[in-house]
């Protein structure tokens, strides 16, 4: 099968600063690849570079969908089906989630009727346990932390990229809420075929996912490539060893 997304020598600096050096990656449409390490090691910036977000210089080599992103805006990214979660999801006083999400898919030539449009919003917000009315609110205006990484992924089910990278989407959410979130991207690329590059030093939203490929990253360097074995590595021993 095709990749879908090929990363080759990938490089961030910030002046004389490397961040990141020489990583490659692969995944293929429907499967699952994480980046793992401990905090500061660099993974934030890989999927920043792959959405094309950062003022870092960076080089290497971008392939999404079988064509070299090169100097690709965010938009375009987001139109060509790359869809990115973030750490720290910002809040935007005034502006409602749908009415991004209605504006974000007429964007994309996906336009839906408006009843079709409530009734999708509606199974998905229940599906992450979110009030029904989520949607109508401020996008992250008094939310939770845990509710806030929930309504990125309820963006990404409405949006339906071809890859959705995940940065720490399971933090500010209990043990409890994080199996749960496993489960709803478990199901949901069961049914779309999605590719996930999952960002995270934690191992609980990967409870019930199928993991294909590990990428451990250290000091801005790849240490480390394999399979669901390897998170029994890290999980047992952590990253000193790797």
């Amino acid at each position: 099968m095709t990749n879908l997304l090929e990363v080759q020598g990938l490089c961030a600096r910030s002046g004389d600063k490397t961040i990141i050096d020489s990583i490659s990656l692969n995944i293929k449409p429907g499967e699952t690849a994480v980046i793992l390490g401990p905090n500061g090691a660099g993974k934030s910036t890989i999927a920043r570079a792959i959405m094309g977000l950062g003022d870092l210089h960076y080089s290497g080599q971008i392939i999404f969908d079988g064509k070299d992103l090169g100097k690709a805006t965010i938009d375009a990214r987001a139109r060509k089906g790359i869809f990115l979660s973030f750490q720290s999801p910002v809040e935007i006083p005034g502006l409602p989630l749908n009415e991004i999400l209605r504006a974000a898919n007429e964007a994309r030539k996906k336009k839906m009727r408006l009843t079709d449009f409530q009734l999708k919003m509606a199974e998905i917000l229940e599906a992450l346990d979110l009030e029904p009315f989520a949607g109508t609110r401020e996008l992250n205006v008094n939310f939770s932390g845990g509710e806030k990484k929930k309504l990125e992924i309820a963006q990404m089910m409405m949006l339906e990229p071809k890859l959705a990278i995940l940065d720490e989407i399971d933090s500010g959410l209990d043990v409890d809420a994080a199996n749960k979130l496993s489960k709803v991207l478990f199901d949901y690329q069961k049914n779309t075929n999605v590719a996930y590059l999952i960002v995270t030093h934690n191992l609980r939203i990967l409870h019930k996912l199928k993991v294909d490929r590990v990428y451990i990253i250290k000091s801005g360097k790849l240490a480390a490539i394999g399979n669901k074995e390897l998170l029994k590595q890290v999980q047992e021993n952590g990253f000193k060893n790797i």
